[in-house]
């Protein structure tokens, strides 16, 4: 590998929030725009999981925000178009204290006077609502998610005239789905040494992705520096951004990242990355076109 002096600050940024790589995400689109929303699985388990579930099953399409008070919050996910409540799961447990904060974006789960009682409905607070938060006198709202992208479209849904706290003109959630791949490198082991075969693939475990996605595969060098893999047998390395397949299609499932024999001077702890990307946009726009997780692995090459 060329190991020449590079630095670029988009995997360095990648670097600092690893965690993205367990939180999954999804996007709310909704007849306003879409919402990009940061789940919390590691504060939220329950929480989590239950919306999930509705999501992946298509319960919240076609659904409406039916209940939006202005700076405060906007509440969805339990009527349909024609304002019929929808038949839901059985409620899920209380996870209100779980040190995450009603503030502004925020996405939490609605509930009834009853703190066990929430099941499909989710809010997301348009100003900071302390007074929601867990405390030693009232049980809370549990939140367990948080938006990214698309604030401004909660500014706008609840900015519209209602009656009633329910909007005069429905406010439709078309469809609720995570993001677009679903990444994992496999195939390797954590060590190899001199002379090994070193074979690396990704994969998209992401059952329902429909469109193609350019695939970005980035490399933390020993020394810190970064390069890029390009996916051209004479160049597979790049010191410049550069993305290593475009317009990956959803039959392609699995990427073959490296397949070759290491040789001597390679020693050193390396980290791959791989992400997906909206086709065509430069890789500066990342937090405003990333669709998946970001992956990771790290391989150690001894001589």
């Amino acid at each position: 590998m060329n190991q020449k002096t590079f630095k670029f600050p988009f995997w360095a940024l990648l670097a600092l929030p690893f965690s993205l790589q367990a939180y999954p995400f999804v996007d709310i689109e909704t007849s306003e725009g879409t919402i990009t929303v940061e789940l919390k699985p590691k504060s939220a388990p329950i929480s989590v999981a239950n919306f999930l579930r509705y999501v992946d099953s298509g319960f919240y399409d076609q659904t409406i925000f039916h209940r939006v008070i202005n700076d405060f919050m906007v509440q969805g996910g339990g009527f349909d178009t024609d304002f019929k409540k929808k038949k839901t799961s059985d409620p899920i447990t209380l996870e209100s204290n779980n040190g995450l904060k009603n503030n502004r974006g925020t996405l939490a789960m609605a509930r009834t006077s009853s703190p066990d009682s929430a099941t499909a409905q989710f809010f997301i607070n348009s100003i900071d609502n302390d007074f929601l938060n867990f405390s030693p006198k009232t049980s809370g709202y549990a939140v367990f998610g948080e938006v990214t992208t698309g604030i401004e479209i909660i500014d706008r849904i609840g900015a519209v005239k209602t009656t009633n706290d329910r909007p005069d003109k429905a406010i439709i959630i078309k469809t609720i789905r995570r993001k677009e791949g679903q990444l994992k490198f496999t195939g390797m082991k954590t060590s190899y040494s001199t002379g090994d075969k070193l074979q690396i693939f990704i994969e998209d475990f992401f059952i329902k992705r429909e469109k193609a996605l350019d695939l970005w595969i980035g490399i933390q060098l020993p020394n810190g520096n970064f390069i890029y893999l390009t996916h051209q047998n004479d160049n597979p390395f790049s010191t410049t951004p550069m993305v290593f397949k475009a317009n990956v299609s959803p039959d392609e499932t699995t990427q073959t990242v490296l397949n070759f024999t290491i040789p001597k001077g390679l020693a050193g702890n390396y980290t791959f990355y791989a992400i997906f990307n909206q086709p065509n946009k430069d890789i500066n726009d990342l937090f405003h076109s990333l669709r998946s997780n970001i992956a990771q692995t790290q391989i150690t090459l001894t001589d």
